[in-house]
């Protein structure tokens, strides 16, 4: 039996710079890795070919295959190997919310990646075990890594990121509200096309204008995040917005929506002790789940 846990992300600022012809938008955002939330995995090897995965959320049920992505990573990674990959039973305790913006499906698929090919005795280099993990999903490539990294195009171009926020606080604030990544980027086309003709495009930027030094200034941090995504998963969800503005509100120096939401990060300057503090106490709630780090 091996137990992987499998950590989480958050987005400090994301920017759409385009649409490709298939659909799939194009980010630039800087991707920062957190331990809590997590998920957990528990992997028991088979003498049954293939992978069957039970989540403690659905009671023990086997998932759909077509609808998870560890299911997914598993069959991605038996088609390049050219070595057999072992049977798996896997239980997977969630702690990540779905819908959140944190990347929990991405994590698992890459600790799943991660583990099967320290597992076989013919692993794939570097390169294509990235290959495989973007043919799962645009953010588990990023899982790959480990530290801060800024990820463009639909994920596949990620670069470390020479950052130190050591020693900042961020208050990571998960209300249990479910985000449609699809319907996120859907509404931001919409609300893009609305706009044509009247106020042009500038308020939610498509184009390369802040796509290069948003994030990073001579390996600094600019702590002015924007999401792109704020404006029409607000609409949707005000509830969103109260959270962020509690943040800065609280004493946050920035706040922003994660990824396509719904959790919402404020960060905090290093001696911001009693802000964070206060912060935590006023957005805790039945259905909010807070976490206080310091980085």
């Amino acid at each position: 039996m091996s137990v992987l846990t499998a950590g989480c992300k958050v987005n400090l600022g994301l920017r759409i710079t385009g649409v490709r012809p298939d659909g799939y938008h194009e980010i630039d955002s800087l991707f920062y890795p957190l331990s809590r939330p997590c998920d957990h995995l528990k992997l028991q090897i088979t003498d049954n070919a293939g992978i069957v995965v039970r989540c403690d959320e659905a009671g023990q049920a086997v998932l759909d295959e077509g609808n998870n992505t560890l299911t997914r990573a598993y069959a991605a990674f038996a088609a390049a190997v050219s070595c057999p990959v072992p049977g798996l039973n896997v239980r997977l305790r969630k702690g990540i919310p779905s819908g959140a913006g944190l990347g929990g499906g991405s994590s698992d698929a890459a600790a799943l990646l991660r583990w099967l090919n320290k597992t076989v005795p013919a692993p794939l280099d570097a390169p294509a075990l990235a290959a495989v993990a973007l043919a799962v999903g645009a953010d588990v490539p990023f899982f790959l890594h480990e530290g801060p990294c800024r990820v463009r195009g639909i994920g596949e171009i990620i670069e470390p990121a020479e950052l130190d926020l050591s020693g900042m606080r961020m208050v990571l604030v998960c209300p249990e509200i479910h985000v449609s990544t699809p319907r996120a980027f859907a509404d931001y086309d919409a609300y893009l096309a609305s706009r044509d003709g009247k106020e042009g495009q500038n308020n939610l930027t498509r184009g390369p204008s802040k796509a290069n030094g948003t994030f990073l200034s001579r390996g600094r941090f600019d702590a002015g995040l924007d999401n792109d995504l704020e404006t029409v998963v607000f609409m949707r969800h005000p509830e969103l917005a109260d959270i962020k503005a509690t943040l800065l509100r609280c004493g946050a120096a920035t706040a922003c929506m994660s990824g396509s939401g719904s959790s919402v990060l404020g960060l905090f300057g290093r001696e911001a002790f009693v802000e964070t503090q206060a912060a935590t106490a006023t957005l805790q709630g039945e259905n909010r789940r807070v976490y206080a780090h310091v980085l």
